[in-house]
């Protein structure tokens, strides 16, 4: 089944690498991140009665090339862009299913409800709630579901920080945590090392890959039957020096974000009343023309 695109303002606001095609970015993007989630699930798995979450799904980039797997399997997205929901409620539901969500966590589903989960370019945006909303994947998920999410790592480094990698001083670091959704929101690096301790404790990390097809690392991990809280996932993890130096690392980034702000406010303010005096002299030169004072 051939799906309908949505309209090029539904697509930049959930970003694509080709800016001059962004429809034709879009639809490769979604095709290739479907090969690689079959890749890993295998073809045969969709041919059951499953299951399956796309959180964060913005305007339908990826669900819209698992149109013919929704005949059997149950395809559910969730975003909080109300426009790209709307979207797809009017265009691919059914057979899709979508909802609205808010920026804090919480699903409207019953515990242990999917088989597998998706967050593709959520938690490399996902600032103060990404522990609830973790944890809140991990409820949702039956006994030995599947997350598979991206990361931005060693691959986007110099895009996305301006600076070379250092895994030592790299954890969590978050970026430009100011910038609003609709310009793409902050950006969330995360390390291995990082991952592998705090995603660790409510998942079994089978796979992690740095930098892919899509631009993105690539994380596969499958739910631990743990109980799960948000201090758990957020606490530092004991005798990692790295814990310290990334934060560190990242105040200084965040530092450094706020001097080139302020820097950048006085040099906005400095332009308006700079044409606030050529108005006013225009309009000085106006009167003297037209002989109006």
């Amino acid at each position: 089944m051939r799906a309908p695109l949505p309209p090029p303002e539904l697509v930049l606001r959930v970003g694509v690498v080709d800016q001059d095609d962004p429809l034709g970015s879009f639809d490769a993007m979604g095709a290739n991140i479907r090969e690689t989630i079959v890749g890993l699930q295998g073809a045969d798995w969709f041919t059951r009665d499953r299951r399956v979450l796309d959180f964060g799904c913005g305007v339908g980039k990826v669900l819209r090339h698992f149109l013919d797997e929704a005949r059997t399997c149950e395809f559910i997205g969730c975003d909080i862009d109300a426009p790209s929901i709307d979207w797809l409620r009017e265009h691919l539901s059914p057979p899709l299913q979508v909802f609205l969500c808010d920026e804090a966590p919480g699903l409207p589903m019953p515990d242990e409800h999917v088989d597998l989960a998706l967050a593709m370019s959520v938690f490399t945006h996902l600032t103060d709630h990404w522990a609830g909303w973790l944890r809140e994947i991990h409820r949702v998920l039956r006994p030995g579901g599947r997350l598979i999410s991206t990361f931005l790592g060693q691959g986007m480094s110099e895009s996305i920080a301006g600076e070379p990698w250092d895994e030592s001083r790299v954890g969590m670091n978050v970026l430009r945590p100011w910038q609003p959704w609709d310009s793409g929101g902050p950006s969330v690096q995360h390390s291995e090392w990082w991952l592998r301790a705090h995603w660790g404790r409510a998942f079994e990390l089978e796979r992690i890959e740095d930098g892919d097809a899509f631009g993105h690392g690539l994380l596969v991990l499958r739910k631990r039957e743990v109980e799960v809280t948000v201090d758990m996932l957020e606490g530092p993890e004991p005798n990692e020096p790295r814990e310290f130096a990334a934060l560190k690392h990242n105040i200084h980034q965040l530092g450094h974000e706020t001097a080139v702000l302020a820097h950048d406010r006085d040099l906005v303010m400095a332009q308006l009343h700079a044409v606030a005096a050529d108005r006013d002299a225009i309009s000085r030169l106006l009167g003297a023309i037209t002989g109006e004072s």
